[in-house]
């Protein structure tokens, strides 16, 4: 779930930070990625997100609950929750690990089967957007 964190930095994680700019903010999303890069060659990958996912599903159940979400994220309780809903397409307050990992297929904005940084950068700005957390010049708000 730190991978949805790191997705918010996320996935969700610091980006929900109360006046962060868009440099700072550029340096998070940054860190978010290197964290799922795990073989550093700059592009996400299905087995990389999946190792993250088996990491941040502490009970080992094959879903990522609210729960297990918020204990892994740096953002206030309630901005987890709506990062969480926003990923959650049957709001049932659980990803399983394929509903997550159809997140990996939002976020390839070229169809290549394979995220780059740009590309996670963009995914994660526009959902913050919609929660009203980043203004148009990419200042975290709230």
């Amino acid at each position: 779930m730190q991978l949805l964190l790191v997705l918010s930095l996320l996935f969700g994680y610091a980006y929900c930070q109360v006046d962060v700019h868009g440099h700072d903010l550029n340096v998070l999303v940054a860190k978010g990625f290197a964290r799922l890069d795990t073989n550093k060659d700059g592009i996400l990958e299905t087995n990389e997100y999946e190792a993250v996912l088996k990491v941040d599903d502490t009970d080992g159940d094959g879903t990522i609950t609210c729960d297990e979400y918020v204990a892994h994220s740096s953002a206030s309780k309630t901005i987890a929750l709506q990062i969480f809903t926003a990923f959650d397409p049957d709001h049932d307050c659980s990803l399983t690990h394929a509903e997550a990992l159809s997140l990996l297929t939002k976020m390839d904005q070229t169809g290549d089967g394979q995220v780059s940084e740009h590309e996670f950068e963009h995914f994660y700005l526009q959902l913050l957007k919609q929660l009203g957390h980043v203004d148009h010049g990419h200042q975290v708000v709230g």
